[in-house]
This record gives structure tokens, sequence and C-alpha cells, in this order.
């Protein structure tokens, strides 16, 4: 430090001895010299140099200290929302996060097959209603065709309505629901009960939305991700969660897209639960399933909903093109949830509470890939 301040001092004698140089030489280049003279003459005045001084040695200082100390501070997190530390620390899409593969070794010093309470199966599985395709998009169709029959060339073909014009505004909001939904741990072709609940968000649909929501800032978008848990009175879930969409989309009217986040429950009379998997890249995901609803039945005040249709159907399209198989085909039924809060929402199940949380994560990361380049490819302007 001592060496840098002989310098600075070093260079003041230099400015004075320049300024010198110009006055004497001023009759010659009259306007030019005053003006080079005075900025020179500003640039060495004690105020000046004493804040060079100021700065130059706060700098040095600065620079000591980080070399003899590594403690760094960190910024407050911003509640709910999702930042780089919640990414995947540029991993590859298909390695299991760091955290999740430590849970995954504790519960294999504790899992026995004795805890067992039935086994598992990866069987395809549908649900009944009409199954209604065009190529590789599917429609899982519980609506009468006497009321309304998708037709999904036309659908897509209009596309969303949807026109991001700020993506460093919140464009996004995840959330859910039933936020203790959780998932298996290992797979060992059996589950255990204590898979299907839990308020640890290290382990249920939360930290599958950490995953969606970093693959989507990844593509840089804004993305509020609500981990509030809503799902304390059960049959209350979705009054409780439609307020916190609500308080988001007054606070940030530039959020145009909601994903409620659940994972789905497949369970067979006989105990067997039906864990819908695809391998991509070598490795297991969870297959996903959106859910579109329609105002029919007992469902009224829902006049928009071919709108969020067509915007399924478009997200549908572009992961089917990326991830062949990683969707089962869309749930289209008499449903309306929070759906009706934008034009472009929608549920969406990943896997059910046999999948592990491995792979509901990675199926997360796929779908957050997908959606990100479609939203860029066609709904950035």
């Amino acid at each position: 430090m001592k060496k840098q301040l002989f310098i600075m001092f070093l260079n003041s004698v230099i400015i004075f001895g320049i300024v010198g140089i110009c006055i004497n030489v001023s009759p010659f280049v009259k306007d030019e010299a005053f003006a080079a003279s005075y900025a020179l003459i500003n640039l060495s005045s004690p105020e000046v140099l004493a804040s060079q001084a100021k700065s130059k040695i706060s700098y040095y200082i600065s620079q000591e200290d980080e070399k003899n100390n590594n403690t760094q501070s960190e910024e407050k997190p911003v509640m709910n929302w999702i930042g780089s530390k919640d990414s995947d620390d540029g991993q590859s899409i298909t390695k299991t996060p760091s955290d999740v593969e430590k849970l995954m070794k504790e519960a294999e010093k504790k899992t026995k097959e004795s805890d067992a309470k039935g086994k598992t199966s990866e069987e395809a599985y549908q649900g009944g209603g009409t199954i209604i395709s065009l190529d590789d998009v599917e429609i899982q169709s519980k609506i009468p065709k006497s009321f309304y029959s998708p037709d999904i060339k036309k659908l897509l073909s209009q596309g969303a309505q949807l026109q991001i014009k700020d993506k460093s505004k919140p464009t996004i909001l995840i959330y859910h629901s039933h936020t203790t939904e959780a998932y298996a741990l290992l797979d060992l072709g059996y589950y255990i009960q204590s898979d299907s609940r839990s308020n640890d968000s290290s382990k249920n649909v939360v930290r599958v939305g950490d995953e969606l929501a970093s693959y989507l800032e990844k593509a840089g978008f804004s993305v509020i991700h609500d981990t509030e848990i809503h799902d304390t009175d059960y049959n209350s879930s979705y009054d409780d969660s439609r307020k916190t969409v609500e308080q988001y989309l007054e606070e940030y009217p530039s959020i145009e897209i909601t994903i409620d986040l659940h994972r789905d429950d497949i369970t067979y009379s006989n105990k067997t639960k039906v864990k819908p998997t695809v391998v991509i890249n070598g490795k297991k995901a969870a297959r996903m399933m959106i859910i579109a609803g329609c105002e029919y039945g007992r469902v009224k005040n829902f006049p928009d909903w071919e709108y969020n249709l067509r915007f399924d159907l478009a997200v549908q399209n572009k992961v089917n093109e990326m991830y062949a198989g990683l969707m089962r085909p869309i749930l289209f039924s008499e449903r309306k949830y929070n759906m009706y809060e934008t034009h472009n929402s929608f549920l969406l199940e990943v896997g059910t509470d046999a999948n592990t949380l491995d792979e509901a994560c990675y199926s997360a990361r796929l779908f957050g890939k997908a959606l990100g380049e479609l939203l860029n490819e066609k709904y950035v302007v």
C-alpha cells in the first residue's frame, strides 16, 4: 500500500509540472491551453486528491482484507423468490441435486422392506374418458362431445393469448394448493406410508417447484415461487391458495402464467401404487399431467376457459417435441380450481407419491427447459 501512495504523490507532482508548461505556452494555443490547465488544476485540487486517496486506500485495504479473510457477506434472500442459489449449480440436467442425493443416502440407512405398505408399478395408466389426439398431442376428455369436442389442430394454430413484454418483471407464479404432497426417496418396488405427506419443503412439491423455477430463470424469466402451506385444512386448500394467487396478481400485474404444482396419487384396490415413469437421456423421469377445466355441469363463472386450453396444448406440444413420453394426456374435465385467474393458468401433476423425489425434480427441470424455450420462441415480444 505504501508503494501505491508514493506513486499517487509522484503523479500529483507531474500534474503540476504539466500545468506550468500549459501556462507558459498559452499565448500560442490560447483557449485550448486554458481548458487543459483548468482541468488539470481541478484534478489536482486538494479535495479531488483527498477523495482519490480515500478511494485508493479503501480499495487496497479491502484487497488485503479479502486476502486474509475468506468469509464473504451474503445478501438476505427475498421471501418466496427463487434465486441462483436454488438452481442446479450448473450441473447436468440429469444429475441428482446434492441435497436430494443426501436425503436418498439417509433413507437407505433407515428404510426396511418390512415397513412396506404395498408394491409400486410403472405400468401406463389412464383414468377413463375419451382420448383425442393429433400426432403426439393427446387430450383425455371427460366432457361429453355434445358439449365440446376439442379441435387440437385449431387450438394449436390459435396459440395462447400471451405477450411477455418485459421478462425482468415477475411473469410466472408457481404455487402449491396441496403443499405437503411428498414423494418416495428410493426406487425400491414398494412404498412406505411416510412417503405420502411432509411439511418439510426439502421433500415435498416445494422442492420440485424449486427446480422448475430455476430452469425458467435460466431462460431469463422472473419467477415467483410461493412456498406457503395451503393444505393445513385440506378441504379449504384451494380457497386458501386462491387468496395467495390474487394477492400476487394485485401486487405484480405483470404475472401472466400461474402454475399450481401438485403430485398425483394412483392407488389400486390391492394397495399397489402406480408411479408413471419414462426414461429420458438414460435417467428415469416422473411422467407429468396438465389439468385443464371448463365451464360445464357444476362449474360456473369460468367463461374464458378455452384460453387456458390453448396455452396448455402449446405447452404440451413443445414438451413432447423435446422430451417424448414425458407428458401424460391433458386431463380435460369439469374442473375450475384457480385456473380462471389468468388466461394462462394450469394445474400440473408431477408424478405420484410412488415416484421418487429425484424423478420428480428431473421432470421439473425438463419441463422448465421446454416451457422456457416455448415462451422465448413465441410469446416474448
